[in-house]
């Protein structure tokens, strides 16, 4: 899940699990938007300072202090490759999604909500997804600090839109967040998941330019469903600590330093990442935003017990790289991300190469498009049987929806999952091959409701 700040642009991100929090406690305006995750962009986005146009095209984030959103959707969808069977499957599905910013400036409060649930025609198992993100702002004089914590269950690995969950209608909504975006989790078959980020962080405003930032956050990652379907628990904790200096109105440094550690369960090696990082943010204009960062990262074992593999010492290049547009009707990111992460419950630790990009237009009013586009190249940091797991994952979705009625509208989409898994050794049943998925639906979401004077 991502935190955004309304009509704010994000800051650099900066280190290994919890980049995307941190930036915004370096913003000290009183908005805070906790986005909800599973999987996946690690460069925040502003949202449009305008409010929405009348004519709802489907569920959207709060554009101000004191607002509720909701929406309410009944989809269809068709699917091929369904967890790995041949021939078409069907499901019908309820989902729903709602979003509330206080009205306070101080103390500014943010929450987001996705869940639904698929009943299927086609003998595979129905499913249950919920996504919740909660996150409160305390403002003072010269410091800023952040609370937050979500929590999502979902049947399978996030792909798309708010809920990660193909088909839905919610594509062109950021996806929710928290922590740093890694690219695109390794897909897996059926293997119900529950993960938990608790996060903090402070802001202090040394001078009229330079802050100091620290954070913490710890992360659980817990396999529900069939035991022989379990993937690998785990729990993540970092450090972290920068300055940022703004340089003038369009240009700011920053100096990054994190730690993070990852342990799994009995007779599984943990490891420990250390990143120092050096980044910079220039702002094109008030709609267009570039950002990057990069410097080494140390990798290592924290378990040297005899007979469990240890992760190797290595020092690679961490990255990001990211470029944002948004007005009121439009917005798009383009990004690249290079670091290590948990191994997405599948691997004991990997390494990450993933590309993204992702945009949302608005047309004449009734009509809205969406497209998101993810490759991801995957390593293990530990060879097992000699060999490396190295997935490589891409993730191909459009969607297009139509205003029928001021609150009602219609969308249809299609989404692409493809993933190749040589030399698996995955403690879960990793996906391999092609999965299609064609939804359509109705969506009600009426204008947001407000709070407090206007």
């Amino acid at each position: 899940m991502t935190g955004y700040l309304p009509n704010t642009p994000s800051k650099s991100s900066r280190s290994i699990v919890w980049r995307s929090m941190r930036r915004n406690a370096l913003i000290r305006t009183g908005l805070l938007l906790l986005l909800l995750p599973i999987g996946r962009s690690a460069f925040g986005q502003a949202l449009p300072t305008a409010e929405a146009a009348p004519i709802s095209t489907g569920f959207e984030l709060p554009r101000a202090a004191g607002t509720l959103s909701y929406a309410v959707s009944a989809n269809e969808t068709l699917s091929s490759g369904y967890y790995g069977n041949t021939g078409l499957d069907s499901s019908t599905g309820l989902s729903g999604s709602l979003a509330y910013i206080s009205p306070s400036k101080v103390y500014p409060f943010s929450m987001v909500f996705s869940g639904g649930r698929s009943w299927t025609t086609s003998g595979q198992p129905s499913t249950l997804y919920l996504n919740l993100g909660l996150s409160q702002v305390i403002n003072t004089r010269t410091w800023s600090f952040v609370l937050s914590d979500s929590i999502n269950y979902l049947p399978q690995t996030p792909s798309t839109g708010l809920s990660g969950i193909p088909g839905t209608g919610d594509l062109g909504v950021p996806p929710v967040q928290v922590g740093e975006d890694t690219g695109q989790g390794v897909l897996t078959g059926y293997a119900t998941r529950v993960s938990n980020t608790a996060s903090a962080s402070a802001q202090h405003q040394l001078t009229g330019k330079t802050s100091l930032q620290v954070s913490g956050s710890y992360t659980i990652l817990r396999f529900v469903g069939d035991p022989g379907n379990d993937g690998l628990n785990d729990d993540g904790a970092t450090g972290d600590i920068g300055l940022n200096h703004r340089i003038d109105a369009r240009n700011s440094v920053n100096v990054n330093y994190a730690y993070t550690e990852f342990t799994y369960g009995p007779g599984q090696a943990g490891f420990a990442s250390q990143t120092a990082s050096l980044g910079y943010t220039h702002q094109f204009s008030r709609r267009l935003k570039m950002d990057v960062s990069a410097g080494p990262q140390w990798v290592a074992s924290t378990d040297t017990t005899p007979g469990i593999p240890a992760t190797p010492a290595s020092i690679n290049l961490y990255a990001n790289a990211a470029l944002a547009y948004t007005n009121q009707f439009a917005n798009f990111s383009l990004g690249y991300s290079r670091s290590t992460n948990s191994g997405f419950g599948v691997i004991e630790g990997a390494r990450s190469d993933s590309a993204h990009f992702s945009a949302s237009r608005t047309f004449a009013r009734i009509w809205n498009g969406a497209v998101t586009s993810s490759y991801t190249h995957t390593t293990s940091l530990t060879p097992a049987a000699g060999a490396f797991f190295t997935p490589q994952t891409l993730v191909e979705a459009v969607q297009i929806s139509r205003a029928v009625g001021r609150s009602l509208s219609a969308y249809a989409s299609y989404t692409l999952e493809n993933q190749s898994t040589p030399a698996s050794t995955a403690a879960v049943d990793v996906f391999s091959g092609h999965f299609q998925v064609v939804g359509f639906g109705l969506t009600y979401s009426p204008t947001s409701i407000h709070f407090g004077p206007r």
